[in-house]
């Protein structure tokens, strides 16, 4: 629980900022950008997700990626995905992401379909931009969230 709320303390006072940012300007054709939280159905273990993204049409506020997620516990726990984001303009995203997790103990390996959708809100500070984002996974196993602080750069 304490996790939870040092995560909020991080990412939710930068959403102060929304009354001064009208619109969001995404000129670059290229983000990287990883988010980091927790997750509370997994014990409140670290997760840790990553994408790379390329603007791909309606000047760049839609984009196609790839991207891979961790989740730091005693299982083995990766996914790998191909990723699509939206940019809304006023600085929230939304994306998806369906790929291929890898779920691993002491004796066995194993492969499932995964599924991710992700809603953030950047901050643009120059080049790079930071804000708080909401990860739901769905897999076999069930769902999961991950309440976290996203952190990009754009070139």
């Amino acid at each position: 629980m304490k996790k939870i709320v040092l995560i909020l303390a991080i990412c939710f006072p930068y959403s102060s900022f929304s009354q001064e940012h009208v619109e969001h300007e995404h000129n670059h054709s290229n983000e990287f950008s990883f988010a980091v939280g927790v997750i509370p159905q997994h014990e409140y273990s670290i997760g840790i997700h990553a994408h790379y993204i390329k603007g791909v049409a309606l000047e760049n506020k839609l984009g196609l990626g790839v991207s891979v997620e961790t989740i730091l516990d005693e299982h083995a726990h990766h996914s790998f995905s191909l990723i699509s984001l939206y940019r809304f303009g006023n600085g929230i995203t939304l994306a998806y992401a369906s790929g291929m997790l890898r779920v691993a103990d002491e004796n066995n390996v194993e492969f499932q379909f995964a599924q991710h959708f992700e809603l953030g809100y950047e901050i643009a500070v120059g080049e790079f931009h930071v804000g708080p984002q909401l990860d739901v996974g769905i897999e076999e196993e069930g769902v999961h969230y991950l309440l976290g602080l996203h952190l990009g750069i754009d070139f």
